[in-house]
């Protein structure tokens, strides 16, 4: 979570400038009429409070998530891009339950990070219907490629539910991640045979509503959750109760906080998912 601007801090063209240019890689362009739409939802009293949650953002622009994969790979024991220096035979597959999700798009941008987009490299990029067929075993490793995990939950049952099954041939097996809480990464741990990598690692006061947030007082935390109930009744925290303030350009967590992201008759937010 970034550090907003001071309580009473004028919301001016300055202003709009500054989170123009700091969303500018999101998939929806956040443009100035969409943001004053986006703060035209909230009691005038309380678009300062507003104005210091955009502040807030953490924003991973797609250049971050490849640099994120890149010193991911690079801290793997074993990994070398010339294939008679590494360490038995690798595989990068997509961690997605169905077709279309996530791990798709993230593997084609880890591909590029890791400038293995030559035909040469092609072998070493799978989707899990393949797993089965290349006969993994101990000396093999599988690196499943993702974005984000805020709870742990979508892994792990991934995991259960198709993976474990799979890679049941004795394979060192990670999992890339760009960013991911510490909940997150200890229950992955604990729940599963995954090593999960990840450079960007949220702790408790990334949660906007946990005690430990020091940004906003006991009761702006309480008017932001009155507009979270506005936005979604289901999860007004974030899937999770997770609370976070994070866009990456290609998404917005379902994470995060449903003002940031929601889209419905009751309420637009500034990043709506696809």
């Amino acid at each position: 979570m970034r550090q907003p601007l001071n309580r009473g801090t004028p919301i001016d063209q300055q202003r709009y400038d500054r989170w123009m240019a700091q969303f500018s890689g999101y998939h929806d362009p956040v443009t100035n009429s969409i943001l004053e739409m986006w703060l035209r939802q909230f009691r005038k009293v309380d678009r300062d409070l507003a104005a210091r949650i955009l502040d807030s953002v953490l924003f991973i622009p797609a250049q971050a998530v490849k640099a994120s994969f890149l010193d991911g790979l690079n801290s793997l024991e074993g990994w070398s891009t010339n294939a008679s220096q590494r360490r038995g035979r690798w595989f990068f597959v997509p961690y997605s339950g169905s077709v279309g999700e996530s791990g798709d798009s993230m593997l084609h941008l880890f591909r590029i990070a890791a400038s293995l987009t030559q035909k040469k490299y092609a072998d070493l990029f799978i989707h899990r219907s393949e797993i089965v067929e290349k006969k993994l075993g101990p000396d093999d490793t599988v690196v499943l490629i993702d974005d984000f995990s805020g709870t742990g939950k979508q892994v792990c049952d991934y995991w259960n539910d198709i993976f474990q099954e799979l890679l049941s041939g004795g394979s060192r097996v990670f999992i890339l991640l760009v960013a991911a809480t510490a909940q997150a990464l200890t229950r992955i741990e604990n729940e599963t045979e995954i090593m999960p990598i990840c450079t960007r690692i949220l702790d408790d006061g990334y949660n906007v509503f946990h005690s430990t947030c020091s940004h906003f007082s006991p009761g702006e935390k309480q008017t932001i959750l009155h507009y979270c109930h506005r936005a979604d009744q289901i999860t007004p925290k974030g899937f999770g109760d997770a609370g976070l303030l994070v866009v990456l350009s290609h998404q917005c967590p379902n994470d995060s906080i449903p003002i940031l992201h929601t889209v419905s008759r009751a309420w637009r937010g500034l990043f709506p998912r696809h």
